[in-house]
């Protein structure tokens, strides 16, 4: 950490938080939770499972994540952790050419946008790494379809691509990384400064290259489940052939052996 910087940490641990009783601040922060102002530094949470720490060590910063667990719905087996810098600027407002945040002031509000648009990011490279995940899944099946063939594990794989596009679909319920933060209904002031973030960050560009993504893997798995369902009613209409074809050949049997 370079001098007058104050780091942030962006941890998304869960697909949901229970953050009832936690709220530890007089200020009104809408969609975001301060649950943490002491002197080894502040926290915020969002209800959709991040918490983004701000001036914490990191071994103080997982230590509250470790507290917090109890209040997890259906946690990450590994968080999925992002960084920031943060530097008191009155002149300015928004990220520098090196990347730091630089604030006109320290306020509640301010430092919660910040640590909302980190939180947005790591819920973005969460997102990007699970669907690159079902791309892969799809790559070796297309280069099979390419020569004709449909593996036996294409099953399996579509389950697979499902539970990635379904976590992409829980999430978007959850926080349209699209929209603006609520906190900006409030704060309208904020908005130029969450637009720099936005720009810096490519949460909007982010959140609209992983819809097309998604919307390209359900296409391309409707395509494979309509194959598979295909090869299912041709192996049955097979089966039936040869029960009937067994049928005939066993009476045919039977009136030359009489």
């Amino acid at each position: 950490m370079t001098s007058g910087t104050i780091p942030l940490r962006a941890l998304l641990l869960a697909e949901r938080l229970d953050a009832r009783g936690l709220e530890r601040s007089a200020d009104a922060l809408p969609g975001v939770v301060a649950i943490a102002e002491a002197a080894e530094g502040q926290a915020f949470g969002f209800r959709w499972g991040a918490l983004v720490t701000v001036g914490m060590a990191e071994a103080a910063a997982d230590r509250l994540a470790e507290r917090l667990r109890p209040r997890l719905s259906d946690p990450l087996a590994e968080p999925v952790v992002e960084t920031a810098l943060v530097r008191l600027d009155p002149a300015a407002d928004g990220p520098d050419k090196d990347g730091v945040v630089r604030l006109r002031d320290l306020s509640a509000p301010r430092v919660a946008l910040v640590a909302e648009a980190l939180a947005r990011s790591a819920l973005l490279s969460h997102q990007e790494a699970m669907l690159e995940r079902a791309l892969d899944r799809l790559d070796p099946v297309l280069a099979r379809l390419r020569q004709g063939r449909l593996g036996p594990s294409s099953s399996v794989m579509l389950r697979s691509i499902g539970e990635a596009v379904a976590a992409r679909s829980r999430a978007g319920a959850r926080v349209d990384t699209e929209a603006k933060p609520d906190l900006l209904w409030d704060h309208p002031d904020l908005a130029g400064l969450y637009a720099a973030l936005d720009d810096e960050w490519e949460i909007g560009e982010r959140s609209a290259a992983l819809a097309r993504k998604l919307e390209m893997i359900r296409e391309t798995s409707e395509t494979l489940l309509s194959l598979v369902e295909a090869r299912r009613s041709r192996v049955l209409e097979l089966a039936v052939a040869l029960l009937i074809a067994t049928e005939v050949a066993t009476t045919l049997y039977g009136l030359f052996k009489a």
